[in-house]
């Protein structure tokens, strides 16, 4: 029933808190002195007397609905949380709108001038390490109004950016399904080969990528008749662009491009250890496997479409919102969660979007305790929001109470999120891993991946750590 009677329910509890919210307006506007009931969960309503809450964020429709969410549960639920928000601590909100490219260079030379800018600097995790770098960012953890281990920060965030035991980014009033990639099969071609359950597979903890290897090689076959599975004409078993595949795979097999060693607290590239390379290795062998993978990059889209959508791919990488194309394609097709690099790995590992949204707080911040109360109330209060998006991608995108298990279950709950993804347009040596994966892995430019990486290390981590650290 793809859940359709918890959608329904959602819907009406979320009209009913915006009910209570519509009939307080009139009489009990908190302006500091709360309601006689609170009907909100998080932080109680107190007076903040009248202060205005700036937020930077690329997407100005993030928490206040556009024209097109009007009178939607989703969109009517926004602006029930907001306008409550509002009312009980006695605030207003100012968005402002700044591209992710330009954000760094609006908020830093600002910060440096002594001006706090906004409470709440939100950009996507790519460009989000360069204000990390640069040390314009407060240390999240003490801020005393905000408690990141209360269930509705992202704890993956935290570890990721916990610089010297200071956190300096963090998740969680948004949700970040529609950043994960997801692993696309085609469910009807799997069905003519004769494949096992996949959903079972993963249940019982056995789905691999020596499982994966093993189907890819059973899709594979040479269509066209000229005796080498080379072109699109051929069925391959993954098409896929070359960037979202390579850190989602690295990432799902336990890789990490960078990390903080626990004794010293210094960065290094788990890339250069034994592990990693190991890992590097596996990667390699399976782009060779003949009609294992076809690399549809760059502008290519189409291309991928059309080989997934005509059986001449088995799987397919893409965000779990899925293109428009792919979603009302007339086979079926499922979602699973990356494979385990072994049946002995603990979990699985799924990778965030570069543009995934983080949430920091500058330095120059001098209303810390009235942030902490806000994020924490909006943290609360969007919970229904959370909510009613997840259900429609549940009723609109995905196509089974299978694929929605494993989007609820084994993918969304398994985010990994990685410094040197962060940290990815800081440069300063941090692009070196994943550059050198990719010319090992996916064009196969360079042969020899231990040595690369041997002959970079001492140097990209030394720059990495002075200009981590040193700001």
């Amino acid at each position: 029933m793809k859940g359709v009677q918890r959608i329904g329910l959602l819907m009406i509890a979320a009209l009913m808190v915006m009910g209570t919210v519509a009939c307080d307006r009139g009489t009990n506007r908190a302006r500091g002195q709360g309601r006689g009931t609170q009907t909100w969960p998080g932080p109680p309503p107190q007076d903040l007397g009248g202060m205005v809450f700036k937020i930077v964020d690329w997407n100005q429709y993030r928490f206040f609905p556009h024209a097109g969410e009007i009178g939607t549960p989703i969109g009517d639920a926004k602006l029930a949380a907001m306008e409550s928000i509002m009312e009980d601590f006695n605030i207003t909100y100012e968005i402002i709108q700044i591209s992710s490219p330009d954000t760094f260079d609006r908020v830093y030379p600002a910060v440096l001038a002594g001006d706090m800018f906004a409470h709440m600097i939100i950009t996507t995790q790519s460009r989000f390490g360069l204000l990390i770098g640069a040390g314009i960012l407060t240390d999240l953890s003490a801020i005393p109004t905000l408690d990141l281990n209360n269930g509705q920060w992202v704890q993956p965030v935290h570890e990721a950016t916990a610089i010297g035991g200071h956190v300096r980014a963090t998740a969680g009033i948004f949700d970040h399904w529609d950043f994960i990639w997801g692993l696309f099969f085609q469910k009807t071609l799997w069905t003519e080969l004769g494949l096992p359950d996949p959903y079972e597979l993963v249940r019982r903890g056995e789905w691999t990528w020596d499982r994966f290897q093993e189907f890819v090689a059973i899709a594979a076959q040479d269509l066209d008749g000229d005796g080498v599975i080379d072109t699109i004409n051929d069925r391959w078993g993954l098409v896929s662009n070359t960037d979202d595949l390579l850190r989602s795979f690295y990432i799902s097999m336990g890789g990490k491009y960078w990390d903080f060693d626990p004794v010293t607290g210094r960065l290094f590239s788990p890339a250069a250890t034994s592990d990693g390379i190991a890992i590097a290795n596996w990667m390699r062998g399976f782009t060779e496997m003949p009609g294992g993978y076809y690399r549809a990059t760059g502008q290519q889209t189409n291309t991928r479409n059309e080989m997934f959508i005509g059986r001449r791919a088995l799987f397919f990488v893409e965000t779990s919102r899925v293109l428009g194309e792919i979603r009302a394609m007339e086979d079926d097709w499922g979602i699973l969660p990356w494979p385990k690099r072994n049946e002995q790995q603990l979990t699985y590992l799924n990778n965030v979007n570069h543009n995934a949204p983080l949430i920091g707080v500058t330095i120059t911040n001098d209303q810390l305790e009235e942030t902490g109360i806000i994020m924490e109330a909006m943290a609360a209060r969007f919970q229904a929001v959370r909510e009613l998006q997840w259900e429609e991608l549940e009723d609109r995108v995905l196509r089974s109470d299978e694929d929605i298990e494993m989007m609820r279950e084994f993918i969304n709950p398994n985010r990994v999120y990685d410094i040197g993804h962060i940290m990815w347009w800081a440069r300063h040596g941090f692009d070196i891993p994943h550059t050198r994966l990719a010319e090992y892995v996916l064009f196969h430019t360079l042969n020899d991946f231990a040595s690369a990486m041997e002959a970079s290390r001492h140097a990209i981590e030394l720059t990495a750590n002075e200009f981590f650290f040193s700001n």
